[in-house]
């Protein structure tokens, strides 16, 4: 029976033990969009910690795409070098690295997530003129703001962003599809209005998604895949978006994706975001919805959310509800969180 510390393989990668870090973002106050001391030293020490999967912070496909100033980028080869050399320091720890690619999509200062964090930006804030980045943000997903010619842009544009990773070393990439952003708007009902074979029933809304799949796996041929999915809008214990991406079709989107090849799935929230202050009390929060899909497909599954001690993370794996558990807001608070679980769990 596998435990927290059993190894396990994602496609042809193997992973020491089933605790993977999660996409936690550094403070970082360069502009530029590339990797600096900063971002190395950071992943450096983090990834000494003792996870077998670092997945990194949100690195955007395009200049206008990110949410933020200082985010990352992986929209032109110049960017590969940097990655590289984060690459390298965290597999100096011995530990296997995912890039999450993205892309922000329309209405950045309504997504429900956000808004905290972007409550005291002023829309200047995203000018970044070293990249010519007019930061002129979609007003939504629909015909009228968004056509069929940039959509094909756009996927091109994760593809590419995957491709360069792949280039830097990364051992796997991971497609952000939750929390509210681009894709997320096309999955959900809320945000998606459109008219077109890109609207309407589950398989005109996940077609984005399916071609930013068939894209990416045509320019990184077989490095894994992970996708970052929303089972549904709303988590399983509350139902803050009764129109949204409801659950039972989200089950049916991740067999759809699984058909493209995708070689893990990394359940997180929609609409409601990663950490919904309504379920902070709530340990493990979205393994009712890892457990709901682990009876229907048969790739490897992480899951993360409030997931705080070492021993609901060893439950989480022995009784099958998942494969592995992102650790994030824990680790961060205990950096001693693994060996400490470790100790615990093998006496």
């Amino acid at each position: 029976m596998p435990n927290l510390f059993s190894s396990i393989k994602i496609k042809n990668i193997n992973l020491s033990n089933r605790v993977v870090m999660p996409p936690l973002a550094v403070r970082n106050p360069e502009k530029s969009g590339f990797i600096n001391e900063t971002v190395i030293d950071y992943y450096s020490k983090m990834s000494k910690l003792g996870m077998s999967l670092v997945i990194t912070e949100n690195v955007f496909v395009s200049p206008e795409s990110r949410v933020m100033p200082n985010q990352l980028l992986l929209s032109h080869d110049k960017f590969v070098e940097g990655h590289k050399k984060l690459v390298n320091f965290i597999h100096k720890n011995e530990v296997k690295v995912a890039v999450e690619v993205n892309h922000a999509g329309a209405n950045l200062f309504n997504i429900p997530e956000l808004k905290t964090m972007l409550a005291n930006k002023d829309e200047s804030d995203f000018v970044v003129e070293a990249e010519g980045d007019t930061r002129k943000p979609l007003n939504s997903i629909n015909e009228k703001d968004l056509s069929k010619d940039e959509i094909r842009r756009i996927v091109e544009s994760f593809g590419d962003a995957a491709r360069r990773g792949n280039d830097a070393g990364y051992d796997m990439i991971e497609i952000h599809a939750a929390h509210g952003f681009l894709i997320n708007q096309f999955l959900s009902p809320i945000s998606n209005k459109r008219n077109d074979e890109y609207g309407g029933n589950l398989t005109n809304r996940i077609r984005i998604l399916i071609e930013i799949l068939e894209d990416t796996k045509h320019k990184i041929g077989n490095l894994p895949i992970i996708v970052r999915f929303p089972i549904s809008d709303n988590p399983p214990q509350f139902n803050f978006y009764p129109e949204g991406f409801a659950f039972e079709e989200g089950l049916k989107g991740a067999k759809e994706i699984l058909l493209k090849g995708v070689d893990m799935i990394d359940i997180s929230g929609g609409y409601s975001g990663s950490r919904p202050k309504e379920l902070k009390e709530i340990e493990g929060y979205y393994v009712q919805y890892s457990e709901a899909l682990k009876e229907i497909i048969n790739v490897p599954i992480n899951v993360t959310g409030g997931i705080r001690t070492p021993e609901f993370a060893n439950y989480i794996i022995k009784s099958g509800k998942a494969d592995t558990v992102g650790i994030g807001r824990a680790l961060l608070a205990d950096k001693e969180w693994i060996s400490r679980a470790k100790r615990i769990l093998e006496g």
